[in-house]
């Protein structure tokens, strides 16, 4: 049992230091950038960084719960991610040209481990794990954006946030109702 114990607890501790290594590193990346566009802050860049990550990461989780989901709302998700998160994904990468920064191609190596981890699944083992991963996903998001679209110094950036902030909310509730245990 302690082994048990000792383990889920260095696992749980592996997890959370991949996701400060990488936002860290989506800060130090950011910082880069925002030198090739001064009138950037560093926050909105991180913020920008760690967005579009996400929106990446949405999308393939979203054409994974396709593929391996059991349920149809399971199924649903899935698609209205691959549909929403595209589009933003789409508005971002225009914001990001214009902005002179250049977003990352590929999602963060905590969503990477998380994709893996839910590839892995099918059925109902997949739209319990994936539903949970979406509740957190989209609660980290929401605190994301919200935090952008209040405290964000760009103006164009903030207004980014700003409308994706509703989006979220709706996103964050459809995921609660997903089928969880």
């Amino acid at each position: 049992m302690n082994r048990v114990f000792w383990g889920a607890a260095c696992a749980f501790l592996f997890v959370a230091g991949c996701a400060q290594t990488q936002r860290a590193a989506d800060t130090t990346v950011a910082a880069a950038r925002a030198q090739v566009n001064p009138t950037l802050s560093t926050s909105d860049a991180a913020f920008m960084t760690t967005a579009a990550r996400g929106g990446l990461a949405e999308v393939e989780m979203g054409r994974l719960a396709q593929r391996n989901g059991r349920s149809a709302a399971v199924k649903r998700f899935g698609q209205q991610m691959v549909s929403h998160h595209g589009q933003s994904n789409q508005e971002m990468m225009a914001l990001a040209q214009q902005k002179q920064l250049t977003p990352p191609s590929t999602m963060g190596a905590e969503q990477q481990r998380i994709y893996d981890d839910l590839a892995k699944l099918r059925g109902s083992a997949f739209d319990r794990a994936y539903a949970q991963a979406m509740v957190r996903d989209h609660q980290e998001d929401l605190r994301a954006y919200q935090t952008e679209a209040q405290n964000g110094t760009d103006p164009d950036v903030r207004a980014f946030a700003a409308r994706h902030v509703p989006i979220l909310q709706d996103h964050l509730r459809m995921a609660q109702r997903l089928p969880q245990r």
